[in-house]
């Protein structure tokens, strides 16, 4: 019996030293997800094509439809996208998950309808380097 205990709290502390000697990556890893999602937006209000599909991973079944999106965007919306709120909510060995919420406004007069998109992100790792996956749309607030 005393052998099963000592093994198990061995197995315990042993859990403990990993779950905190991950903290650290996992505390670097909410702000380079939020990195991602801010330089992406700011290469969409530059409507810098090039530079908006570099944050995304060229393996997504989205990279291409996302292309094609932006092109047609960019040529007939003059919107600005603004980072509102970012929340890290997990990751596995292969993707990583968050939530944010993201205000898009248009030019006055411009005929856009000004919104707040909250979304939950997933993320990638392409070459070292992490990327948007997907983006599921949870709900659009309309600006009044």
């Amino acid at each position: 019996m005393a052998m099963s205990t000592r093994a198990s709290v061995a197995v315990l502390a042993t859990l403990a030293l990993l779950e905190i000697a991950a903290r650290p990556a996992v505390a670097q890893l909410a702000p380079a997800l939020q990195y991602v999602l801010e330089n992406n937006l700011a290469t969409f209000n530059r409507k810098d094509l090039n530079g908006s599909m570099a944050t995304i991973d060229t393996r997504s079944p989205d990279y291409e439809p996302t292309k094609a999106a932006l092109e047609e965007q960019f040529k007939n919306l003059d919107v600005s996208a603004t980072l509102v709120k970012f929340d890290f909510m997990g990751h596995d060995d292969e993707f990583a998950v968050a939530r944010a919420r993201v205000k898009t406004t248009g030019k006055p007069d411009s005929g856009f309808v000004d919104n707040t998109v909250d979304a939950v992100f997933l993320f990638h790792q392409e070459g070292g380097a992490w990327k948007l996956w997907d983006e599921t749309i949870l709900g659009i607030e309309i600006a009044p």
